[in-house]
């Protein structure tokens, strides 16, 4: 996701609330650093927090498009595991680009 794809005022501010919190960053910086999809209880132990409160932070960065999430039948312990990957983007913030997305 790039600022320039015609991204509106509502958008880029769904996008910053995403990135708005110091454990979503720690997200989003921990699948960067992998880059591959990790199952919850990975990225929850991973970042040394409960698995809740993970799906509540992915929830905020999904919601935003900076993360998204398939679910994969693992057949051998009988259940769906949902697994996150990180979406693309490039964010270059300034007054004229605040200016023309507002406009």
């Amino acid at each position: 996701m790039l600022l320039s794809d015609n991204m509106n005022a509502e958008e880029l501010a769904k996008m910053l609330d995403g990135l708005g919190h110091p454990l979503r960053l720690k997200i989003v910086a921990l699948l960067a650093r992998e880059n591959r999809a990790m199952y919850l209880n990975e990225i929850a132990n991973s970042l040394g927090i409960n698995r809740a409160l993970a799906k509540v932070h992915l929830k905020k960065l999904e919601a935003a498009g900076i993360v998204k999430s398939k679910v994969v039948l693992d057949e051998e312990r009988g259940k769906a595991l949902r697994f996150y990957e990180l979406v693309p983007f490039n964010i270059h913030l300034s007054p004229d680009v605040l200016k023309e997305v507002v406009e």
